[in-house]
């Protein structure tokens, strides 16, 4: 039986008997009693509503209540019943996954008052029901924290975050690609590099966290992390953004590898949003919610021009009372100039810049999602998305040309290639005295195309059995398409291949989360499964004996619990434990399977790779040390294991021949601490401080193939556990925020300062990354990654000033934005000979001009070779100012 119906039928039957169903969470829960305010005896049947919906509850007879399905956001939660007070407690934030106490007090009265009483909701800084670590930051937070304009930036604000000299992020240890991203409940992976395979705009969303530890069994697919962004929804009343702002930096000077002074250089910036009832559909409670931002940025690297489009809507309808439709979708289109100061082999074209490649984005999401309520316990509910990424980079000039069409290819009667796009390209330029530059019309000849389209679907429900236990059980089935076509002429034997795949990958879930007064339980079972469908040759050295087989399909069951035990009022003790799976990147699994062994060092596929895998606990305490100052220290351990390797399998005439395997594995062990100052005036803040050891036996799956079998130098993989090359030992983050209110009046020297402004630091502190010690021929010098990168420091600076022009709702706001605000140009990279990011070890002394005419001084070689030897990417970004205004109404 084909395993996609079968697959089929085993989630159709899951369906059919499990009557509790949900997938990745958008939505959270509010809670709480209702008492009397003199006697402190619980009130029952009062009425719970939530201000401008139709969403109603009663308290039982013990006085409490609860709602759940709540989009992540802010409401207004009403009180009422005969004989009491009415009261509104406005600003109650929802987060994801998570439960809000809302509790009420309220007096009696003789007579209804002819107004009800307003409070402001303060959030609770202890998160009770939180078993997991969790980092949240929330729509009000987002827009003051500087250079937010990725999410990684935000990201990396956060407890456990590391990134590397690739700028490629990396959770507690973890390999790169290892984070799941989720937009609004939906997967957005790209599965062949395991990252975000679109943009997701920070000032659109209602909500941002990253799980790094303990996330439950309703989330997988990630070894090390859960980054969940969810969008803002439409408001009851229009409302609406527009903002813009213009950049400077300090640009790179490629005659004498010095940088430029401080110089605007096109870093523009144009977006806005509206949110509001949809016309002529308020009775059905319609509302939307649009933005749109334009990112243009030349850059401070040469050849380095990036043009960004963004846009992303969210629509909200309740066509009858007890249902709910939303309708999001994303759309995302990228241009980008590539700069490489020197690519894998060594060439450089920082003067013949035009022969540098181009690379493109366009991906797009769509999703629905409907919820009916059963009745106030169990809400159905059933979801649908479609995701695309493309991803392509070739030669600007050859960008919409198929690389088989590139001038100077050509075929022998056998398909072989014979042509000269090596040769007319991808040479040492004697205008340069061979010291590594091209010039002329050569260009790097890579052509790259990667694309991915999943089609899921998914039936959920969620419900509260009592008002102790909320049972969760969920199922989706996600059907890829995967395409991928490269090809490099570096030499007489391209290297290059081509495939289209379709694998299914399902998973299934329960999950149930007991809430007593001091015991929360999230205790799950989470079931995997992925079928490659393809045919391989299971022994590549000799496909003539050993005929194709079909891969089979594979699953994992990975059970997980945590416990939070709130031990006082200001106290919460949490423990996790889990497995982790995720599939290996589809790269992994589909290079090569056509069995091509003459290029050089051949590297081969493996469709049976089995999923990668984590075993960690962690334990934490979260404390309030006084009204204003919280304490969160957790302490966590993961054994890693079957991550993916390479391994050479035997010889091809004289070559290696390579294949991905799963061999590699590590161990992470470290604390994160985070000392929070409470916002209960206009000083807030926070210290994040994060301590890891993370080793392993290899810091990427290529690790074996280019540090052992492709180099002469080194050829014995190690079997024992060294530092990482992303194992940072200390990090830490400051943040601290200074806002001033509207209605504030102070002086300065005796001038009045105006109110409504504020500002927001944020300092990062990384200890040094290793890196392996050689000498000037590539002979490893001691043990792996020995040397230790010098620490980095940098610090970003945000100042906002709000011009009100009427109510509370319409207002200029005038902002300046620092990031590297000291201008510090922290070490990323080092050549590995010398220990230095300016040096890579090499002089020359007098000789002879290469076409024999005459001699030339050493001096001239080595200012070409002093020039190549300063890679600006060693270095962090130089400081850049982006000054902007901004119009809210």
């Amino acid at each position: 039986m084909n395993t996609s119906k079968l697959l089929l039928k085993i989630i159709s039957a899951f369906l059919v008997l499990s009557p509790l169903l949900l997938l990745a969470g958008t939505t959270g829960k509010i809670a709480g009693i209702v008492e009397n305010k003199i006697t402190g005896e619980p009130i029952p049947n009062a009425t719970i509503r939530i201000a401008g919906t139709d969403i109603v509850t009663e308290t039982d007879s013990d006085g409490e209540y609860f709602i759940i399905n709540l989009s992540a956001g802010t409401y207004n939660l009403n009180v009422s019943i005969i004989g009491f007070q009415t009261i509104q407690k406005e600003d109650v934030r929802v987060l994801l996954d998570l439960t809000t106490p809302v509790d009420f007090t309220v007096e009696q009265v003789d007579l209804p008052l002819a107004h009800q009483i307003k409070v402001y909701a303060e959030r609770q800084p202890i998160q009770k029901d939180q078993t997991a670590t969790r980092a949240t930051i929330t729509s009000d937070r987002l827009s003051f924290i500087p250079n937010a304009i990725t999410v990684q930036n935000v990201l990396l604000t956060m407890p456990g975050t590391v990134s590397d000299q690739d700028k490629n992020l990396h959770v507690r240890g973890g390999r790169s690609g290892t984070v799941g991203y989720f937009y609004d409940g939906f997967s957005i992976q790209d599965p062949f590099v395991g990252r975000a395979g679109m943009r997701i705009m920070p000032d659109a969303l209602e909500e941002i966290n990253l799980t790094s530890g303990g996330f439950p069994a309703e989330y997988g697919e990630a070894l090390s992390g859960i980054v969940n962004a969810v969008t803002k929804e439409g408001s009851r009343e229009f409302r609406g953004k527009v903002r813009f702002y213009d950049g400077y930096t300090s640009p790179y000077n490629l005659e004498n590898g010095t940088f430029k002074p401080l110089q605007r250089n096109g870093n523009n910036c144009f977006g806005g949003d509206l949110s509001g009832p949809i016309p002529f559909l308020s009775e059905k409670r319609a509302s939307f919610f649009a933005a749109s931002e334009y990112l243009d940025n030349d850059g401070y690297l040469p050849h380095s021009k990036s043009e960004e489009w963004t846009h992303t809507a969210k629509f909200n309808i309740q066509p009858m009372a007890s249902m709910k439709l939303i309708a999001t979708g994303s759309y995302y289109k990228a241009a980008a100039e590539v700069y490489e100061h020197r690519d894998v082999n060594d060439r450089s074209y920082d003067f013949n810049l035009d022969g540098l490649g181009i690379a493109k984005t366009k991906a797009f999401l769509y999703g629905l999602k409907g919820n009916y309520n059963l009745n106030e316990r169990t809400i159905a509910a059933f979801s649908y998305s479609h995701f695309y990424t493309d991803t392509k980079r070739a030669p600007e000039h050859l960008f919409d040309v198929y690389w088989k069409d590139w001038p100077g290819y050509s075929e022998d009667s056998n398909g072989v290639y014979n042509g000269t796009i090596h040769e007319d390209n991808y040479q040492y330029s004697l205008d340069y005295f061979n010291t590594g530059y091209t010039s002329g019309d050569d260009y790097q000849p890579t052509y790259r195309r990667r694309t991915t389209e999943y089609h899921s679907m998914a039936l959920n429900l969620t419900s509260q059995f009592d008002k102790y236990n909320q049972i969760r059980s969920g199922g989706e089935f996600r059907k890829y398409d995967l395409h991928w076509d490269s090809k490099q002429f570096f030499n007489d034997e391209p290297y290059g291949e081509k495939y289209d795949h379709a694998p299914n990958y399902a998973m299934l879930y329960l999950q149930d989360k007991l809430e007593l007064k001091d015991l929360i339980v999230n205790a799950g079972l989470r079931w995997d499964y992925l079928s490659s469908e393809v045919d391989y040759w299971p022994n590549v050295l000799d496909t003539v004996n050993n005929p194709q087989i079909r891969s089979g399909s594979q699953s994992q069951i990975s059970p997980r619990i945590g416990i939070s035990h709130p031990i006082s009022d200001n106290s919460v003790i949490r423990f996790n434990y889990g497995y982790f799976f995720q599939v290996p990147n589809y790269t992994y699994m589909y290079s090569n399977l056509q069995a091509n062994l003459n290029s050089g060092y051949p590297l081969v596929g493996n469709p049976a790779l089995k999923a990668e895998k984590t075993i960690a606990y962690e334990i934490g305490l979260n404390h309030m040390i006084s009204g204003d100052f919280r304490i969160d220290i957790t302490t966590y351990y993961k054994d890693v294991k079957n991550l993916i390797s390479t391994k050479e399998i035997g010889l091809h005439g004289v070559s290696p021949v390579t294949q991905f395997i799963n061999e590699d594995y590590g161990s992470v062990k470290g604390v994160d601490l985070t000392l929070e100052k409470v916002a209960h005036g206009p000083l807030s803040g926070s210290l994040v401080y994060s301590y890891m050891i993370a080793k392993g036996n290899s810091s990427s799956a290529y690790d074996g193939y280019y540090n052992y079998i492709t180099n002469p130098n080194d050829s014995v993989k190690p079997v024992k556990e060294y530092p990482l090359s992303f194992d940072q030992r200390h990090t830490a983050t400051a943040n601290v925020d200074y806002r001033v209110r509207r209605d504030w009046h102070g002086h300065f020297f005796g001038l009045a300062v105006p109110g409504a402004w504020g500002i927001n630091l944020v300092g990062r502190y990384g200890s040094g990354l290793p890196y392996t010690v050689t000498d000037n021929t590539g002979h490893r010098m001691g043990s792996i990654n020995e040397g230790r990168l010098p620490a980095s420091i940098a610090v970003d600076m945000r100042f906002n000033k709000d011009i009100y022009v009427s109510n509370d709702n319409m207002f200029f706001s005038f902002f300046v934005e620092v990031e590297n605000l000291f201008n510090r140009r922290n070490i990323v990279n080092v050549y590995t000979n010398t220990g230095r990011p300016d040096d890579d070890g090499r002089s020359f002394e007098l000789t002879a001009d290469p076409d024999g005419s005459g001699p030339f001084t050493a001096e001239d070689v080595n200012k070409y070779y002093r020039l190549l030897a300063q890679d600006p990417q060693n270095l962090s970004d130089p400081r850049t100012i982006r000054a902007g205004l901004e119009f809210n109404f």
